[in-house]
């Protein structure tokens, strides 16, 4: 069995999300011969956002712009909920913003569904009060990078919530 089997299958075998959301992004960047079923079961799978458009991106390099359309118009439906259930979702919005989701796909694949559904994200980023803006963000690998100290971080946002 090669690697990439042994990451395809490990990434279904653990429920640890920060090893599977590592693998995830090793296969983004491998993109296994039959990587098309599988970031659609990934896509399928996950439920937080950034895991599933970091699927997209691994999926949109074996479909055709239409299937990717297809999945981006979900995730711009789930997208326009998350307010609702999550006002302040800085910390998916940061990963997605980041050099290696949107912008990345924006550039490598000028689709209509990643301008919408990036125009809806900066939309809902842009409402979120200050405090939660700028904390960290993503490399193009997709490692993450703190911008502002987390000690600092919890300090802003305690003192946002109590007025």
């Amino acid at each position: 069995m090669d690697e990439k089997n042994t990451y395809l299958e490990a990434y279904f075998n653990t429920k640890d999300i920060a090893k599977r959301n590592s693998l995830l992004k090793q296969l983004v960047f491998d993109l296994p011969e039959d990587g098309k079923d599988f970031f659609l079961k990934v896509y399928k799978k996950e439920r937080y956002l950034d895991m599933r458009l970091t699927a997209i991106r691994g999926y949109a390099a074996f479909a055709s712009e239409e299937d990717v359309a297809l999945l981006m118009n979900k995730m711009l439906e789930i997208l326009k909920k998350r307010p609702k259930s999550t006002p302040y979702n800085y910390q998916e919005y940061e990963i997605l913003r980041s050099a290696f989701l949107l912008p990345y796909l924006q550039e490598k694949y000028p689709y209509d569904c990643f301008k919408k559904f990036n125009e809806q994200l900066e939309k809902q980023y842009n409402a979120m009060p200050e405090v939660f803006k700028g904390i960290f963000t993503c490399d193009d690998k997709g490692e993450h990078i703190q911008l502002i100290s987390p000690t600092v971080v919890r300090k802003n946002i305690e003192n946002f919530l109590r007025g």
